[in-house]
């Protein structure tokens, strides 16, 4: 990433773009982007310039300096760093604010405590809501989710991402160790039950099931844990990282399936609730009268088996077909 350019950025992004649309993802909310990357392929594809889906950016993540992502130049520092950031960027035309709680997997970060104290992020709240946007917090921490919880994380228009509940006293240094022992720690329990406060939380995504070291171990705690917030009523939303397969949306789709959901609830992880989350719940995500057109044609019964969805014989965004495998196989 450090070193490429702005503009071999957007390439890259335009060629991850059609990967999403031809396996069936007509829209993409992008959580994060150096500078005016994301902002650039939405255009883009507003213009409709090229084939992609319909993209919803936040452009650079807000973050503490040196914070987690902070090398997309989305630094702010304390209430009123951040109320600047903020409004800069909600001047600048961003879909919604994505606010970094806790740290991550950038270098120096710590994934165990909240980035941010909660005064902090109310103001990218209120900043957020003043001009009906919504915001999303990247949440690793039990901390970052307790600190979100008190600067008023509880709106339809707030979601949480990345949630692992990793407590302070856990060493971080390989993410499987911090997983499964954030599932037994006794705060992530009391989070579990607290979690009637949130309306939408992202599932942990396809790429996290092959970040994390033994794929078995993962694999296992994982689907633990969704299956357990599933169990709770929380409103799970399919979600992906595309950190590296791009396209491979399914997949998060199917594990949706292990961890216990039907193949339609895991369905409408990835439709109708998506869409919901984003604040385009009354324009798509269900195929319905006055809704635009965008669906996929999969081989088989997919309320009964997912494994359709891995290859759409057809995929339609506003009404209009954009990738037709029949055509491709007659072009050979």
């Amino acid at each position: 990433m450090e070193r490429e350019t702005d503009d071999m950025m957007v390439e890259r992004g335009m060629q991850n773009s059609r990967a999403h649309l031809s396996a069936g993802v007509t829209t993409v909310r992008d959580c994060g982007a150096r500078n005016n990357v994301a902002r650039r392929l939405r255009d883009l594809s507003t213009a409709q310039l090229f084939d992609c889906p319909r993209v919803l950016v936040c452009g650079a993540p807000i973050t503490p300096s040196r914070g987690h992502f902070w090398f997309c130049n989305g630094e702010a520092d304390g209430p009123d760093g951040v109320r600047r950031r903020a409004r800069a960027l909600l001047n600048e035309g961003v879909d919604f604010l994505k606010v970094m709680a806790s740290g991550g997997g950038t270098a120096g970060t710590d994934s165990r405590r909240a980035a941010y104290r909660a005064d902090e992020i109310a103001v990218a709240v209120e900043e957020a809501h003043r001009v009906t946007k919504r915001v999303v917090a990247h949440c690793l921490s039990a901390e970052s989710i307790d600190v979100a919880l008190e600067a008023g994380w509880t709106a339809s228009s707030t979601s949480i991402s990345s949630t692992r509940w990793i407590a302070r006293n856990e060493r971080c240094d390989c993410p499987s160790y911090c997983g499964s022992r954030s599932l037994r720690h006794a705060h992530a329990a009391d989070g579990f039950r607290r979690l009637d406060l949130l309306r939408t939380l992202e599932a942990p995504t396809a790429d996290e099931v092959r970040e994390m070291g033994e794929l078995e171990l993962k694999v296992s705690t994982k689907l633990e844990f969704v299956r357990r917030l599933h169990g709770l009523g929380a409103k799970i939303v399919a979600a992906t990282d595309a950190v590296d397969d791009f396209g491979d949306y399914a997949l998060g789709l199917e594990l949706l399936v292990d961890a216990g959901m039907t193949p339609a609830e895991a369905i409408g992880a990835g439709t109708q609730r998506a869409a919901e989350a984003i604040g385009l719940g009354d324009s798509i995500g269900a195929l319905s009268a006055g809704r635009i057109a965008d669906l996929i044609v999969v081989a088989g019964e997919a309320t009964v088996d997912l494994s359709g969805l891995r290859r759409p014989r057809l995929v339609m965004r506003a009404g209009r077909i954009v990738s037709d495998p029949a055509e491709v196989n007659e072009s050979k």
